[in-house]
Order: structure tokens, then sequence, then C-alpha cells
């Protein structure tokens, strides 16, 4: 028998990425359990940062509620990285926190020759509009090959895993012949060419597998009361089909779209709460277009960015001032996608208060909200009125 969830809540950022929405996940967390936390789109690139008094961690591979006890379920439109996973599964462990995570089979997974494009080609063309993650390859090599996902992946025997493996690596290494310059491609045709290499991928598959525990589709949703689906990224990177634009977009639908889709298959009469999260000001890491771009020492000299630092992929982190018609036209035109099979109700999570002031019409604007959650810091508890 199906279980009815007692809340359902989708954690949506509004504008660039880094809009606190791991903090906004881990509140809904402490209120509630036992909560599983759904990751939805796009893969570690994410850098969901969560605080719980004690611990600081920047999730990727794990839901941001995962310190005050969610568990996660990777949903079937997240890009696994077994590398990154390990990695973040001992970080966790090193801080004594042992989470519980679930895989849908159907998840593409990155591969490090994947990495290895997607980090070669950056440094080409100079450019600061990826985390090096791999996941424009990543997308790239399952619409265009007949790319297996997590499950039938290791369904294969050994022997079929390593003929699989070997050739996305020969698929990769024609590209970098290709693509890459005398002095890159030396560097990387080493480390792409290394049977160790292959052979540590394959063994962070099996770990990861087996830290997991098991495999589990859609049917999770019923086994837990308390869903919050934790989306990636923010609506102005959302997917785009325009050749120009999607040079600064993800290839995922970063607002209620694929939440939306599980939800509607799985659910009927529920109350949905889509709750869409914003600093007092913009932000954007790397390239591309920033409305009212301006020093931060504009907003307030006393910022301080501890998770979005300065890095040879995404460069700067940038700073704007916010317009908050584009803002509320933006959210309400993303929460229009919803179904019909549901209720829903429309949220507005404003974070980063104690660093810069909300101007009076955001306070305006979020009145006309369902709902709205004001949020000092990542150290205070949130405020609701």
């Amino acid at each position: 028998m199906k279980n009815t969830p007692k809340s359902i809540r989708i954690v949506i950022g509004a504008n660039a990425g880094d809009e606190g929405k791991g903090n906004v996940t881990n509140l809904f967390s402490m209120r509630e359990e036992p909560v599983l936390g759904i990751l939805t789109n796009g893969g570690p690139q994410r850098g969901h940062t969560a605080w719980n008094g004690k611990v600081r961690h920047v999730f990727g591979h794990f839901c941001a509620g995962t310190l005050s006890g969610a568990a996660t379920w990777l949903a079937p439109s997240y890009l696994v990285n077994p590398m990154q996973f390990v990695r973040e599964y001992e970080e966790l462990a090193a801080l004594g926190v042992k989470p519980r995570v679930y895989i849908d089979p159907r998840c593409a997974f990155t591969t490090p020759w994947d990495m290895m494009l997607n980090q070669g080609s950056q440094k080409l063309d100079g450019t600061h509009h990826t985390c090096g993650m791999g996941i424009w390859e990543t997308f790239k090599r399952y619409t265009d090959t007949n790319a297996l996902p997590i499950g039938t992946y290791l369904d294969l025997t050994e022997t079929e895993k390593v003929r699989y493996l070997t050739g996305i690596r020969e698929r990769a290494l024609i590209r970098m012949r290709e693509e890459m310059p005398g002095p890159v491609l030396t560097k990387w045709l080493a480390a792409a060419k290394s049977p160790a290499l292959l052979s540590r991928f394959m063994a962070d598959i099996e770990d990861m597998c087996k830290i997991k525990g098991l495999l589990i589709g859609e049917e999770i949703l019923h086994m837990y009361p308390h869903l919050i689906f934790e989306n990636g990224q923010g609506l102005l990177l959302d997917w785009s089909d325009d050749e120009e634009e999607a040079v600064y977009t993800t290839p995922s639908r970063t607002g209620i779209f694929e939440a939306d889709k599980l939800i509607e298959r799985n659910f009927t009469g529920q109350t949905i709460e889509a709750c869409y999260v914003t600093r007092t000001y913009l932000t954007r890491h790397g390239d591309g277009p920033l409305a009212s771009e301006c020093h931060r020492d504009e907003l307030d000299p006393g910022i301080r960015e501890t998770t979005n630092v300065t890095n040879p992929f995404q460069g700067h982190f940038r700073y704007g001032k916010m317009d908050v018609e584009a803002l509320d036209g933006r959210i309400r035109k993303d929460f229009a996608g919803h179904g019909t099979k549901n209720i829903w109700r429309l949220a507005l999570a404003v974070t980063h208060m104690d660093e810069f002031a909300p101007s009076e019409e955001l306070i305006y604007a979020s009145r006309t909200y369902d709902e709205r959650y004001l949020i000092e810091g990542v150290r205070r508890t949130d405020v609701k009125n």
C-alpha cells in the first residue's frame, strides 16, 4: 500500500544559483522527520552549504538536510559522479556523519574522461562558465550515444564493464587529439590513457554502490512522510535551446519541471509548496549576464563568502543589485508550469538578510506569496510572518 506524505516541498533557486538553497533545505529538515531529500537536477557541481551548529559542509551528492538526519534519493534526472560521491561520503564520515542515500537506477553517470574533456576545453577557450565536473560532456555523451544508466551498467559482467568504459575512454582520446593543441594534449593524454585510472574508477563505482546500499526507483517517494525536492542551480541558469544563451546555462531544468513530473506521476490531491529562494541581492559565479552588476562594497563591505571563492573554472564571484519586478516575474512564470493533479502553494524564502537589508519593494513583494520565510543568516533560525 502506498503511503501519503504529510508534507511535500520543492526548494528552487530564483536566480543564478548560490541563493541559500542548502540553508533553506536544512531548516525545513530540522522541522520534520523523517525526511527524504530528493536531488532533482544537475550533478555534484551544486554546492549547497548547511550548518547544524557544530558541523558545516558543502553538499554535492547528498541532501543539504543530511546534517539534520534527512536521507537522500538521487532522482533519475540527476547526474551521478562516482569519484566525487565516494570523496564526499568520506568527507562526511570524517565529520562523524553517515548519510543514508539511495540512487535511481536510471541515473546517468559521469566518467573521468568527461571531466577531462570539460576541463581541457575550458582551459583552451579561457572562459569561466563551468565547474569542471564534466556535466556538459556527460549530457552530450548521453544525448549523442547509446550510453548506459548506472543500473544497467551494474548488471554487466566485469569484462563488459571494462569494454564499455574503454569505449568511452577511446572516444574521448579521439576528441582530445582532434581538439587539443600539443602541450595541452600531452598533459591530458597521459592521464586519460592510464590503466590505473580505469581501475580506480571502476572501484569507485563499486564503492559507491556498496555505500548507498541499494538502487531504488520512484516507490521510495511513498516510504517517507516528508519530502523535500532540492533543486540545483537557479532559474537564470535553466536549460536554453538558444545556442548563444546555452553557453551560460546548464543542461538541466532548474525550475519546477523535474520535481513536478515526479510529483504528478505519484500523487494526487496533495498540497505542494514550491519555495523559491533568493538573497536580498543578486550573485553569479563565472561568465554570463548579470543585471545591475556592482562591486560587493556597494551592497555591504562586510559581506564575506566562504563557499563561493575564486577558482580556475568559475573565476570570480560577482554581485548585482536586485530587480524585484524581474525576480517576481521569473518565479511566477516558472511556477505557472506546475501540474493540475495536486494543490500548489507558492512560497518565497529571502536569505542573507543580515548581510544586506532587503528593499521595501522586496518585502512588499514577499507578502503577495502564499508563504514567506525571512532568513537572517546560516547560523540563525528562520523568521516567518
